[in-house]
């Protein structure tokens, strides 16, 4: 009988510091599990560091060792999502070249998918990251879910496994706007989690800049989220209905002891907190149906590649 295939993604931008240690760690780890056979699948992002050379050497060196390299830069939100759909294994973990998230975890991951999970999120109830960063980080997943409606684990990072069922679902979507957190929520059927604590960056910087979280964030938003249209809605129709109500149980009443001047000041007052409520809800209704359309054509492809090694 042939062993199950564990598939570990490895998307990479200008990591080239980490890919030895990155290596190494992995590679210490799968072997330990014996009952299954393995590929680490490096997915290079266009990369100007030198981490193609260092890749391709490490595809010369071990035949678990797999590259797949972009023809430029895509960006994290295709590369992430590209990677899973290229996974051939029974299940994928995700795995990032900058080892914040610890390879010697994939077990853990690994004996939760076993008990039958379709995805085993990695949330870090811990991190050695700066204390201030992970304080906004918490409240940026309260905001989300509370406010937005978006649905997200607070503090599960891209260190996930996927099960084959849900990646064949992932590889049926043809989008090129795609938001990994969002589909996970509406395709997936059953989740597991394994707590960790996620070690601090050892070499260079973080690729994440404030305008990458903005994009993810918005993202999010725009993808998965109807909640907040809704809810400007509701306030917009009460804050009409009370502008209205208090037009005809105050404002007009007490219209005759006013001047003329003050009288028409204070009834284009409450119509114009009325026509700002109407506004409101057409700009909603708008924003509702551009949720509502299908995004995407599938004629578009998500990546271009520019060759792959021992496939």
């Amino acid at each position: 009988m042939s062993k199950k295939l564990i598939s570990i993604v490895v998307p990479n931008f200008n990591e080239a510091d980490t890919l030895d240690e990155l290596y190494e760690r992995t590679t210490k780890v799968m072997q330990t599990l014996d009952k299954y056979d393995y590929e680490i699948v490096f997915f290079d992002d266009g990369s100007t560091d030198g981490s193609k050379k260092k890749i391709e050497e490490l595809c010369n060196k071990d035949d678990h060792i797999k590259a797949v390299f972009y023809s430029k830069n895509f960006g994290y939100a295709k590369g992430t999502f590209y990677c899973f759909q290229q996974a051939k294994g029974d299940c994928a973990v995700i795995l990032h070249a900058d080892l914040q998230n610890p390879p010697e975890e994939i077990p853990k991951l690994v004996e939760k998918w076993e008990t039958g999970a379709q995805i085993v999120f990695g949330v870090k109830n811990q991190s050695r990251e700066n204390k201030i960063v992970y304080f906004i980080r918490t409240i940026f997943y309260w905001v989300i879910n509370n406010i937005f409606g978006v649905k997200m684990v607070p503090h599960a990072t891209e260190f996930e496994l996927f099960d084959k069922s849900f990646i064949d679902v992932l590889k049926r979507i043809n989008t090129n706007e795609p938001f990994l957190r969002g589909l996970i929520y509406e395709y997936g059927s059953s989740f597991e989690f394994v707590y960790y604590t996620q070690e601090k960056r050892k070499k260079g910087k973080s690729k994440f800049t404030l305008s990458k979280y903005y994009d993810f964030a918005v993202c999010g938003i725009v993808n998965a989220s109807k909640v907040l249209p809704r809810r400007v809605i509701w306030v917009s129709i009460i804050m009409m209905l009370l502008t209205i109500a208090e037009l005809f149980i105050c404002c007009l009443p007490n219209a005759f002891d006013l001047t003329l001047n003050e009288a028409l000041s204070s009834i284009m007052l409450r119509l114009a907190i009325i026509f700002m409520g109407l506004l409101l809800l057409m700009v909603c209704f708008c924003a509702e149906h551009l949720i509502s359309l299908p995004r995407n054509n599938g004629e578009k492809p998500i990546i271009i590649e520019e060759r792959r090694i021992n496939y």
